[in-house]
């Protein structure tokens, strides 16, 4: 009989957390139109994840004629997300360019905390490279 109370009252209580645990749901409606922008036109294009850093890279474009052609080609930027790893990790955003159809050529690992990329950009016949050192706390193009 004292199995059963027990065994009952571990039961409410249980129940109890559960059905009170979580709050009501909330929806809000954000009235930033960079970030309804980026979030609703950007696309993943590159990932690099190790023990320290987590980079991603994320093309946007700029609209319609952005490039300059009369064809109305678009310009894009890219978007560079870099996280640290660990329970309350350090973040940043960057955002680079314009760059005229961008193409990710190389990833290289130059520090545990740092990781530089070679990005070839611009016209069929006359494609250009840049050369991007990315760490937690800046976006830096190396001549």
């Amino acid at each position: 009989m004292r199995n059963i109370i027990t065994l009952t009252m571990i039961l409410t209580i249980c129940f109890t957390q559960i059905s009170f645990g979580q709050d009501e749901l909330k929806i809000e409606k954000s009235d930033n139109s960079k970030l309804i922008k980026i979030l609703n036109n950007s696309e993943l294009i590159e990932a690099s994840k190790d023990n320290f850093l987590s980079v991603k890279i994320f093309i946007i474009d700029n609209g319609t004629g952005s490039a300059g052609f009369p064809n109305s080609e678009v310009s894009h930027n890219l978007l560079i997300a870099v996280s640290e790893f660990d329970e309350k990790p350090n973040q940043s955003l960057f955002e680079i360019g314009p760059f005229y159809n961008p193409k990710i050529v190389e990833w290289n690992e130059k520090e545990e905390y740092e990781k530089e990329i070679e990005i070839e950009y611009g016209i069929y016949n006359n494609r250009k490279t840049v050369k991007l050192k990315i760490n937690i706390n800046e976006l830096e193009i190396i001549k």
